[in-house]
C-alpha cells in the first residue's frame, strides 16, 4: 500500500491473483489498440510471462474478473498521475484590494493583474475599502470600483451587483462565456 497524500489501494498482481477459473484479459495489440479476451487464468499468466509483463487485477467484482497485461510500475505511475490531476482545484478566488483615492496608473496595474487571473480561469474578488468621509459618500466612492469593472468588461462579467459590507464594497468577477 502506498501511503501519503496520494494514497492508492494497490491491486493484486501476478501470483497474488487466485481463485478464478476464467478472467478477461485486456492488453494492447500490435496496432496500439486495446483488446479484450476471455481465457483461463493459467493462459493469462503464460502470456504475461512470455511478454515479460505483469498481470494486474483491475476489477474483481465482474464476471469474469478483469485483468490487464502491463508493466506494473508504469501502471502505478499512471494512477498517481491521474490522482494528482483529479485533485487540482478547478477555480480559485483571487482578491484585489482597491481604495477610493487610487491613482489611475495604479488602477490600471491592478486591472492588468486581474485580467491575467481571469484569463487563467480564476475568479477575482475586487474589494474597495472606504475610510472616514468616504463612507458618507458611498456613491462617489464607488466610482473607482465601477471604473475597474468597466476596464475588464471585455473578458469578465460580475457575478452579482457590488455588495456593501461595513466599510467595504466587494464584487466577484468571472470569465465571460
Amino acid at each position: 500500500m502506498i501511503r501519503g497524500k496520494n494514497s492508492i489501494d494497490e491491486p493484486r498482481i501476478n501470483d497474488e491473483i487466485v481463485g478464478y477459473d476464467e478472467v478477461r484479459l485486456i492488453y494492447k495489440g500490435g496496432d496500439g489498440e486495446n483488446h479484450s479476451e476471455v481465457m483461463s487464468l493459467d493462459e493469462a499468466r503464460e502470456i504475461a510471462e512470455r511478454e515479460e509483463k505483469d498481470l494486474i487485477e483491475i476489477n474483481q467484482k465482474t464476471t469474469p474478473p478483469i485483468v490487464k497485461l502491463e508493466d506494473y510500475s508504469k501502471y502505478l505511475y499512471e494512477l498517481k498521475k491521474q490522482m494528482k490531476n483529479n485533485k487540482k482545484p478547478s477555480v480559485t478566488l483571487k482578491e484585489i484590494q482597491l481604495s477610493t483615492n487610487i491613482a489611475s496608473n495604479d488602477l490600471l496595474v491592478k486591472a492588468n493583474k486581474a485580467r491575467k487571473f481571469i484569463s487563467e480561469g480564476d475568479k477575482v474578488k475586487v474589494v474597495l475599502t472606504m475610510r472616514g468621509r468616504e463612507l458618507s459618500r458611498r456613491d462617489d466612492s464607488k466610482k473607482c470600483l465601477y471604473e475597474f469593472i468597466d476596464m475588464l468588461s471585455d473578458i469578465s462579467v460580475p457575478e452579482a451587483l457590488p455588495r456593501d459590507e461595513g466599510n467595504k464594497c466587494s464584487v466577484i468577477l468571472k470569465k465571460k462565456k
